[in-house]
């Protein structure tokens, strides 16, 4: 629906979603629908066309498993992630 109309119904989880919403503490779940409903509730409906783009783009260049690259990352400062790895 998004690809084709330009309508997102939900938000697409996918590997490089699921890493990110639980190193940014977004998520707590590791089942895909889990983690699309918990940023159902956080994220809002006009962001859902681009927020999995988001996650992929920062999971393929700064946040990669298994070792992201903190020192570069933007958004570090409210990362679960590395607020825990920098204690």
């Amino acid at each position: 629906m998004l690809d084709a109309f330009n309508k997102p119904q939900g938000i697409a989880v996918d590997t490089h979603a699921k890493r990110i919403s639980n190193r940014l503490g977004l998520s707590t779940n590791s089942d895909p629908h889990k983690i699309e409903q918990d940023l159902i509730n956080l994220i809002p409906r006009k962001y859902f066309k681009d927020i999995n783009h988001l996650f992929v783009w920062h999971g393929r260049n700064i946040c990669k498993a298994p070792t992201p690259n903190c020192s570069i990352c933007p958004i570090k400062d409210f990362c679960k992630y590395f607020k825990e790895k920098t204690k």
